[in-house]
């Protein structure tokens, strides 16, 4: 009789045991999904940025071309556009430096940060194009 209430002890404190270890692989398993997640997202991130780096870069060259051909007053204003262009390559290198850094207590603030930085980005680039246009046409006049 005592070896079957030592058994049935033994047996529920097994019992206990798995469901406690059930417990601890499906939190362990939770977290490496959200790491890829998190992951995911920062790979994605950082791609986005990177082509926006690219499309800087090329309005920069594209800027550098209608310079050659503009009068003072067109380079003065093409220069202008020039330094916001750059300032807005430091930004994204910025965010991509963050992207880099994000860890997963940082990475929902961090990814909003970069978000606005975007949506910044292209609002300005809008700002920019128009100037372009419209430099290029009182050159043309």
């Amino acid at each position: 009789m005592k070896t079957k209430v030592i058994l049935g002890i033994l047996a529920l404190g097994i019992t206990a045991m798995s469901c406690g270890e059930n417990r601890a692989q499906k939190q362990e398993k939770e977290l490496v999904e959200v790491q890829v997640d998190i992951e995911q997202e920062k790979a994605e991130m950082r791609q986005e940025l990177q082509e926006l780096e690219a499309e800087i870069d090329r309005k920069i060259l594209e800027l550098e071309a209608k310079k050659e051909k503009a009068d003072a007053e067109m380079k003065a204003d093409i220069e202008k556009m020039e330094a916001e262009l750059r300032e807005d390559k430091s930004d994204v290198q910025k965010a991509l430096e963050d992207v880099g850094n994000a860890t997963e207590n940082t990475w929902e603030d961090i990814k909003t940060g970069v978000n606005k930085t975007t949506k910044d980005i292209e609002e300005e680039w809008k700002k920019v194009k128009a100037d372009v246009v419209d430099a290029i046409d009182k050159d043309n006049k």
